[in-house]
């Protein structure tokens, strides 16, 4: 079996949608010889051991013992993967079917494209596409590190995620991926954003401060 792509879903008490985003992983058109599906738990409280329990050897599942932050629990499922091309989808978030297909043959026929991103719809609780929105701008593009497929030889080129941002780590990411490497923008709505809405203010502020730290990291 070669295996082309590598999905990385980190979770951390994501129970209620971890369900979900994994079937819309494991759903899809691509052949299912050439990717796998990384499940990482990262030291979840409640019951998303037992969600993923559901799915045996579908998937490949890590569960941390200590709760280490989405930067470093994707790094361990980059470091995991087989596949030399990753794509992450957070575990309250999920994909059209068609994803993996395109996005896996658009990086095997063009070597010189360093990354893949989609179009998306933000999603409600029961899946109702609230908008559409295209990540037509490199502000907007910033904004969404998840459903982006990079080559894995590049994300350790510029050394993975940096461990020490609990947020805005994709930002970070993406600063130094950038910089380096060429994409291509795929102008379908393949990815699915649920927005929470309780603690929306409250990431925006958080995002901000560490976006900020990034900018001043990079000069």
């Amino acid at each position: 079996m070669v295996v082309n792509s590598s999905v990385i879903i980190t979770n951390y008490n994501n129970e209620e949608f971890l369900g979900r985003c994994i079937r819309s992983c494991l759903k899809q058109s691509l052949d299912k010889n050439r990717y796998e599906v990384i499940v990482v738990d990262d030291a979840s409280t409640d019951k998303s051991q037992e969600v993923i329990e559901t799915f045996g050897d579908q998937i490949v599942s890590v569960r941390l013992n200590k709760n280490v932050g989405v930067a470093e629990a994707s790094n361990m499922g980059i470091k995991r993967a087989l596949g030399a091309f990753i794509i992450r989808v957070d575990s309250d978030d999920y994909v059209n079917e068609n994803t993996l297909l395109f996005m896996t043959e658009i990086l095997w026929a063009n070597p010189d494209i360093g990354f893949v991103y989609a179009d998306g719809f933000v999603v409600d609780s029961s899946e109702r596409k609230v908008k559409r929105y295209n990540l037509d701008t490199l502000k907007s593009l910033y904004r969404h590190g998840a459903g982006i497929m990079f080559r894995k030889s590049n994300l350790e080129a510029v050394g993975l995620y940096d461990r020490t941002f609990r947020n805005a780590e994709d930002y970070d990411l993406l600063t130094r991926y950038f910089r380096n490497f060429d994409g291509y923008h795929l102008r379908l709505p393949l990815y699915r954003y649920y927005r929470h809405k309780g603690s929306l203010t409250k990431s925006k502020k958080m995002r901000k401060l560490w976006e900020k730290r990034a900018r001043l990291k990079y000069g």
